[in-house]
Formats: structure tokens, sequence, C-alpha cells
């Protein structure tokens, strides 16, 4: 299978979540990984059941460490007001709403950045396509892990390459999974 380097440069702390503007793969070593937002502190994302709007870093933070959740932080230049990044990422995630088989946790991040950047990447359909533009835009500030240490070689994390396909069935097991739990 097919990987995609990315470089740790730091290390993340609570205070630096709080302030920053961060690109977020929960689930790192997992095909697919999920992707989100985080602006000052307020993370963002949809999924299979509905968004997380404005939902507080520290305790994401805290779960994964309490979970052992592998998660890759991506710091990202902030080009606007925080108000401007949390009103384009709130109006992005409420179009999207949530995972279904044509829309992916992907989709609200590319608007975000296409808004906020200025920048063309709805071309891209994975986060391995998108980091390569970010970088050559000189977008992005630093990478850190949390949960990943021992998964790293020389302070490199290798991404698994995934495909539509594994997109989709992410998504029907998860659609699957839900439906048993209304059920009960």
């Amino acid at each position: 299978m097919e990987k995609y380097p990315i470089h740790i440069t730091s290390e993340i702390t609570e205070e630096q979540l709080q302030e920053g503007l961060f690109l977020f793969m929960f689930r790192a070593t997992k095909i697919p990984p999920h992707i989100g937002v985080i602006t000052n502190g307020l993370l963002f994302d949809i999924t299979s059941v509905g968004p997380n709007r404005g939902t507080d870093v520290l305790e994401f933070y805290q779960t994964c460490l309490k979970r052992k959740n592998e998660v890759v932080f991506i710091a990202l230049k902030q080009t606007g007001s925080s108000l401007d990044m949390f009103d384009n990422i709130t109006e992005k995630v409420d179009k999207y709403w949530k995972v279904t088989e044509e829309v992916s946790c992907l989709n609200p991040i590319k608007d975000f950045i296409e808004e906020a950047f200025d920048i063309e990447v709805n071309h891209t359909n994975f986060i391995f396509e998108l980091l390569p533009i970010l970088y050559d835009h000189e977008l992005i500030e630093g990478v850190s892990q949390l949960n990943l240490s021992k998964k790293l070689k020389d302070n490199v994390f290798e991404l698994k390459k995934y495909t539509k396909e594994d997109i989709d069935n992410c998504i029907k097991a998860l659609t699957r999974k839900e439906s048993i739990c209304i059920e009960e």
C-alpha cells in the first residue's frame, strides 16, 4: 500500500490548540482517517450523524489522551480574523451537515480552505492530495502528533493512502452500526 510521508515538526500544547488554526486527522492510522478543523479552541467537523460545531478542543484533546486516539494536527497560517475563520467553517459545516456516500468529511474543509486562503483545492479528494497544495502555498506552519510516537520513523508519520472505495466502505459500516443502535 502506498504511503504519504508527513513530517512531524513540533509538539502540540493545549495553549496552541486554544489559539491557532489547525486541520486535524483523527484516528490517523485508520483508513480513512477523520478530518476536521480547529480554530481558536473550537473543533468543527461533519460525521455520519451530523456536525460538530464549536466543540471545546480541550475536551477532544483530553479524550484523545485518555483513549490513546492517534491524531495529527496541522497548524495553518491564519490569514483572517478568528471571527472570520469561525464564521467560515461554521457556514461550511452547516452546508454539508453530515457525511454521506456523496459527502466526505473533507468537503467542508476544502470549501473552508478555498475561502480562507483563496486557493483552488476542490479537485482534491483526499488529505494526501490537499497537503501538498497547502505546503506549496506555504500555509502549513507546523505538524504535531498525539499518541503516534511509536509509529514515527525519524519524525515521519506514514499516512496510508486510501481510495474512494475505502471511504464508501467506512460510511456504509458507520451507517449499519447506527441503524443497529437505533433499533436497540
